[in-house]
């Protein structure tokens, strides 16, 4: 795990600093930059919307217009925080204005929540796991906007506390106690999990 951890710190600033250079591209207006951003984050960046308005074609429009708005607000990028932070802090934005025309902060479907990889597992074992991904998906719609967006950047997309709490604006013990309160909330709805239960294996 160390080994692991030491491999993946150094591949991780090599991202940031082509992540910065792309977004220096998009400065000079080169239009190759925002392509390569795209396609490096434009998946992650749907996958998030999605999961916080619990409608595909909402969440496709916000993707489109987090990297309109990388674009036209480029200049606002002072480094302190990754360029994916900020595209995400983009997106956590766009997000939350959609759930306050809408309305429908309590009630978010979450289709996309809770991704199983199985190896084609028996008629019983599919059921279990249907049952216990539809029981994850009722507990994250249960949670606030403001928790499940902080678990959803830490727990779906990796991002350390440091940068979750750069892309909501707030500060890292605010972002723990959201994860932890959202975790807490988790386990009171998915009673079944047991002790070993998480937020991403359904």
């Amino acid at each position: 795990m160390l080994m692991a951890s030491a491999r993946r710190e150094p591949e991780e600033h090599v991202d940031a600093d082509e992540d910065r250079g792309f977004l220096l591209m998009v400065r000079r207006g080169e239009p190759e930059g925002a392509t390569e951003l795209f396609r490096k984050y434009s998946v992650a960046v749907f996958r998030y919307a999605d999961r916080m308005l619990g409608n595909r074609s909402e969440a496709e429009e916000v993707a489109q217009e987090v990297f309109l708005k990388m674009i036209a607000r480029v200049e606002q990028y002072d480094g302190r925080a990754s360029v994916a932070s900020w595209l995400f802090a983009i997106a956590a934005n766009a997000s939350r204005d959609r759930l306050r025309r809408s309305a429908r902060r309590s009630a978010v479907s979450l289709e996309a929540v809770a991704e199983v990889a199985t190896d084609d597992p028996l008629a019983d074992e599919a059921l279990a796991v249907r049952e216990r991904r539809d029981l994850v998906r009722k507990a994250l719609a249960a949670l606030s906007p403001d928790q499940r967006e902080a678990l959803v950047l830490a727990r779906y997309h990796g991002l350390p506390y440091a940068e979750v709490a750069k892309a909501l604006a707030i500060s890292e013990g605010a972002v723990k106690t959201r994860i932890f309160r959202a975790m807490e909330k988790l386990r009171d709805v998915v009673s079944q999990g047991g002790p070993t239960w998480n937020a991403v294996t359904p």
